[in-house]
């Protein structure tokens, strides 16, 4: 059963770390569990075609939150109106169900701790 989570509209910083001190931005392994400890998960979002580009690119994000709240979430940042074209992806490859957890998709397409989310205005892969 899918309970949606508040997200905070605070975003975290840009570089936050992760387990052992290293960076985000390097390529080492990231274990799902130390991903999860806090019960946030990283997620990166990208732009794709004419889509406008966010300022701060990655936002950590409750991971019981389902997938609704985050089209939500970033319709909020981008200020878009509900009736304004806006097309999520993970992993420029499928649009998952507004019921998914956040969580779940992690767990199936992380990389490197970090959920990858491409965003669009019109409908690019699926």
């Amino acid at each position: 059963v899918c309970t949606p989570s508040t997200m905070s509209d605070t975003p975290e910083p840009t570089t936050p770390k992760l387990a052992g001190g290293q960076d985000d931005d390097k390529d080492a392994p990231v274990s799902i569990e130390e991903s999860l400890k806090d019960g946030k998960i990283i997620i990166l979002f990208k732009n794709t075609g004419n889509a406008p580009p966010l300022k701060q690119k990655k936002f950590k994000l409750q991971a019981q939150a389902n997938f609704g709240s985050v089209i939500e979430f970033l319709r909020k940042q981008l200020r878009y109106k509900p009736s304004e074209p806006l097309f999520l992806f993970v992993n420029c490859t499928f649009q998952p169900s507004p019921d998914e957890t956040v969580a779940e998709l992690f767990k199936c397409f992380h990389n490197n701790g970090k959920l990858v989310i491409n965003y669009c205005t019109t409908a690019a892969w699926g």
